[in-house]
């Protein structure tokens, strides 16, 4: 029995948790924009000897509800430059496999790479380009050459694009990239990945996206612009991230009530 299978019997059989319909892993800062849940079941991860997140604003918990009568999980994002691990950063994914989760929406707290960006804009991702160097796939049993020319589900995209034209909010739409953090980009770095196609940037969401297609979910991902990169803001900071996250809160919250609501 493998680590995931253990901790997936002790939620059915301590806490009562039954098969998910979505999973929402939450970007730095981004917990106000999850929508109201009912039927609410919070599990710690060190509760589960799950590994904890070091990094201010994930919560190390799995949150169990239901969103608009759908059986949704809010997950805690571990990232790969906490621990050099790869296996940890997929452990919570073979968990929502395991729990026959059907939809991963991918919510980050990004740096504006795109000149005409501003903090509090949200972007819809289309598409991604990896800069890691590395893939969370390399060692996964079993080996799978897997597809990633619809690695944001276009179905998911259109709704979440449509939901917002409704509700007049105004998005964008781009590539994000990943770098593997934790230092934030050089200015040449930045003038790289924007030569390059990448509108936005983080630590985290790419490696995500490629292990929900490894299980074959549905994946769409939502990237906040928390700061951007110019001469003028030459003292990033994760405080920032925090701060500025809550500008696209509300935003966020209606997309993913609506989404999940169809």
């Amino acid at each position: 029995m493998t680590k995931a299978d253990k901790i997936v019997k002790i939620l059915k059989n301590k806490y009562n948790i039954e098969n998910v319909d979505y999973a929402i892993v939450v970007g730095s800062g981004l917990m106000s924009a999850i929508p109201n849940m009912e039927n609410v079941t919070i599990v710690d991860y060190k509760n589960l000897k799950m590994p904890l997140s070091k990094v201010k604003g994930h919560s190390g918990k799995f949150i169990f509800g239901t969103i608009n009568n759908k059986k949704v999980v809010l997950v805690s994002r571990l990232h790969f430059y906490e621990s050099g691990n790869m296996q940890n950063v997929i452990l919570p994914f073979k968990i929502l496999s395991l729990l026959k989760a059907k939809t991963i929406i991918l919510l980050t707290s990004c740096g504006g790479i795109n000149k005409t960006f501003k903090v509090g804009d949200i972007m819809l991702i289309c598409d991604h380009i990896n800069f890691t160097g590395q893939n969370p796939l390399i060692s996964v049993e079993p080996l799978e050459f897997i597809s990633m020319t619809n690695a944001y589900n276009k179905e998911l995209f259109e709704k979440m694009k449509k939901i917002a034209e409704q509700n007049d909010i105004n998005i964008r739409q781009g590539t994000h990239a990943q770098l593997l953090g934790p230092s934030y980009e050089t200015m040449a770095e930045v003038e790289m990945l924007r030569n390059m196609g990448a509108d936005t940037v983080s630590m985290s969401t790419v490696f995500d996206c490629i292990i929900s297609n490894y299980f074959k979910f549905n994946v769409c991902g939502i990237a906040s612009v928390v700061n951007v990169f110019d001469d003028k803001n030459d003292n990033l900071s994760h405080d920032e991230v925090l701060a500025n996250a809550k500008k696209a809160c509300d935003k966020i919250k209606i997309i993913l009530l609506n989404l999940i609501k169809e």
